[in-house]
């Protein structure tokens, strides 16, 4: 979208907050990277040969004083996709088939990240970080992709089902679709994706499977899939862990928390492990060339491909830590692209940039997390046990933390209540509630109060100049599908039960009144910590993780306004910045969390179907891979109902009535969304690709057409 023509957009040339839009393979990531991925028509299959191989860009050091680099052509407009099969319920917009130019490659664009990753060629052993390759983007393709408003539409696939008792899937894939060969090994005949292959990346990517993977996505995997097996040279089988009708997590799409596309894991064996770690390869359109760990690393196109050939010979990323230097880079020609501030934006779109929405009505989020309200005894999948009350998460009596279970003076045994099917209790003694209140109800009043005091208003306002919209959960906002902004969530208790709403109990209206400092405070009065000369007594200090995550560096002025909302509560407050890659992600994934974090859980963005089911990874259901840090049984139980259901229509009721249960516990405080983009430079014609839930730029560059 160009900012400068579009009303909706105009007031960014007067003063906007900072947001990095950064586009990861999942919602854990923490780089700015893209998702490989699918695109429109197909040709016959056909054995592609790269590019000739563009000239390397100049370093970064030396890249303020470059000259411009010279406009490449665009070709004639490619096919449009063939129709999905089916569509989802209230689909969101912009979701058809991508086109793009198709006269062959020519010219190279140089795209700056503030941080370029290693290349991870195999990702079952790399790290929990998406690869230089996939922030780049166009090397890995997707079994499914998104289309018109159906997540499953087969690409990779030619056909698929799914037994009638849920128990297995078949899949075929199409024929002739080869792997690519990396710049440097063109004499190297890496075969074609078959189902040996294709059972290879998901047994070795499975944490069921492999549990020493380390693959981004190998916990959701495991929530779904058992083993994969050969049936014939193109069909293999899957176990599910339980009936799946409605999607698996295998699209480019992101759903069921899963995004990355496929790639070669079997060289490996062929050309060992150093070897197949450094040399990523796919079946799209580009494959990896010159690669320089936190440098730069080159994609190139190639001339022939099963589907679209892309418009760009190379399209080169370079890392560019800070965003003057990308500003300066942007101005003198250096670089192409980059994600930016957009704080920064105002003068860089008054001196003829774009904003670009490579995935129109795409918006991305972010929310408070409550991580630490582990409410299940047992996991969804496996039964093992999980004594969530021996955790760091219950050390302490923390206010905004419910424990379900026992205390040192209020025990609890297996069976003794429901919910208690496996019953534990916590090391302190319970002594601040009020009476006939338990500490579920008063943690909720706390979160509720919490979120309350936002004032959403005019965070979008002052720091991101009413270009987005405030939510009010990771799961349910304007833009969302089954928006209601006069619902209620009605009561429920913490196991999953409509009950009457009586006393505290209240129902929760989807869409909060900002800033009522008043009705917060009140609650939290209710919830026993009144205001005692300007202090909430018996609340400990307040400490709040923000995290420059998907919706970027904005969050952490955000965290600022937010935490100055609370302090005006009466409660002491402090901000805390760890590295999330290195430091958080570990804590979620090992549910050791307990403080409240600032970015977003794995809906990540407003682009998804009404009948989806929510995240894997906000249940135990993804354990051991990554996890937001809270669970709930009804959650465990309601994705597996959900995705066992061959009604769209029941689909999306089950699908609304978990929105109210997470909205009426507070699971999550949304705070905002924003459209997601990158700035361009004149060069840069269009780019429209397919939707992609856990991206923020579109990770299909073959459709990037060139002015």
């Amino acid at each position: 979208m160009d900012l400068s023509l579009n009303k909706r957009w105009a007031p960014v040339l007067l003063a906007l907050g900072s947001l990095l839009l950064i586009a990861g393979i999942a919602c854990g990531g923490d780089s700015d990277e893209g998702d490989g991925g699918g695109s429109s028509s197909a040709a016959a299959p056909a054995k592609a040969a790269p590019a000739e191989k563009a000239a390397p860009a100049a370093k970064a050091e030396a890249a303020a004083t470059a000259k411009p680099a010279a406009a490449g052509k665009s070709g004639s407009a490619a096919k449009d996709a063939a129709p999905a099969a089916t569509v989802a319920k209230d689909a969101p917009a912009a979701t058809k088939a991508p086109s793009g130019s198709s006269g062959g490659p020519e010219g190279e664009l140089i795209r700056a990240f503030t941080t370029l990753e290693s290349v991870y060629g195999i990702g079952y052993v790399g790290p929990y970080r998406g690869s230089a390759t996939n922030q780049i983007g166009g090397l890995e393709e997707g079994l499914f992709v998104f289309e018109d408003g159906n997540p499953m539409t087969p690409f990779l696939i030619d056909t698929w089902d799914i037994d009638p008792a849920g128990t297995r899937v078949q899949m075929t894939l199409k024929e002739g679709i080869d792997w690519q060969n990396p710049i440097g090994y063109e004499d190297k005949d890496f075969g074609e994706l078959n189902a040996a292959e294709l059972v290879e990346w998901f047994n070795r990517s499975n944490a069921t499977t492999n549990p020493e993977s380390t693959y981004g996505d190998s916990g959701d995997f495991a929530a779904i899939f058992l083993e994969a097996k050969v049936i014939d040279e193109y069909s293999l089988e899957i176990g599910l862990v339980t009936p799946v009708y409605y999607c698996l997590p295998v699209s480019q799409f992101g759903c069921l928390s899963a995004a990355r596309g496929v790639h070669k894991v079997t060289s490996a064996d062929t050309e060992g492990i150093d070897w197949a770690r450094a040399h990523h390869i796919g079946t799209g359109p580009y494959v990896q060339g010159e690669c320089t760990p936190g440098d730069r690393c080159t994609m190139h196109a190639l001339t022939e491909h099963w589907r679209q050939v892309g418009n760009v010979a190379s399209i080169t990323g370079i890392q560019v830590p800070e965003a003057t230097t990308q500003i300066a880079m942007l101005k003198n020609g250096a670089i192409d692209m980059t994600v930016l501030d957009y704080k920064l934006l105002p003068d860089v779109v008054a001196d003829g940039f774009t904003f670009l929405e490579t995935m129109p009505g795409g918006f991305v989020g972010q929310s408070i997390l409550f991580p630490g309200n582990l409410w299940e005894h047992s996991h969804a999948r496996t039964a093992e046990p999980l004594e969530p009350w021996a955790g760091p998460t219950l050390e302490m009596d923390y206010p905004w933390i419910g424990n379900p279970w026992g205390h040192a003076g209020g025990t609890c045994t297996d069976g003794d209540g429901a919910g208690h099917d496996l019953c534990g209790n916590a090391p302190y003694t319970d002594v601040d509630n009020p009476a006939g209140m338990d500490d579920m109800e008063q943690a909720r009043l706390v979160r509720l109060a919490l979120s309350t005091a936002i004032d959403r208003g005019a965070i979008n306002s002052s720091l991101l100049n009413d270009i987005g919209t405030p939510i009010y959960s990771e799961y349910m906002g304007p833009e969302y599908p089954g928006w209601d902004a006069t619902r209620m969530t009605g009561c429920w208790d913490w196991i999953g039960n409509k009950i009457t709403c009586a006393g505290t109990s209240e129902d929760v209206p989807w869409k909060i009144d900002d800033a009522d400092l008043d009705v917060a405070g009140a609650l939290l009065d209710a919830a026993g910590y009144p205001l005692v000369g300007g202090k909430r007594q018996g609340f400990e200090k307040l400490t709040l993780q923000a995290y420059a995550a998907e919706a970027g560096p904005v969050g952490l002025e955000v965290a600022d306004t937010i935490m100055s909302d609370w302090a005006r509560l009466g409660i002491e407050i402090e901000g805390l910045i760890e590295d999330y890659g290195g430091v958080i992600s570990p804590r979620m994934r090992q549910r050791i969390q307990y403080l409240p974090v600032l970015k977003n859980g794995d809906v990540h963005s407003n682009v998804y179907p009404i009948d989806w089911p929510l995240p894997t990874v906000d249940t135990s259901s993804s354990r051991p891979g990554w996890g937001v840090g809270f669970e709930s049984q009804p959650g465990a139980k309601w994705l597996f109902e959900i995705l066992g259901e061959q009604d769209a229509s029941v689909r999306a009721d089950k699908h609304l009535n978990w929105v109210d249960y997470s909205m009426y516990w507070l699971q999550y405080a949304g705070v905002f969304q924003v459209p997601k983009g990158i700035v361009v430079n004149d060069r840069i014609k269009s780019w429209n690709g397919y939707q992609q839930h856990y991206s923020n730029v579109s990770g299909n560059p073959e459709f990037i057409v060139l002015n």
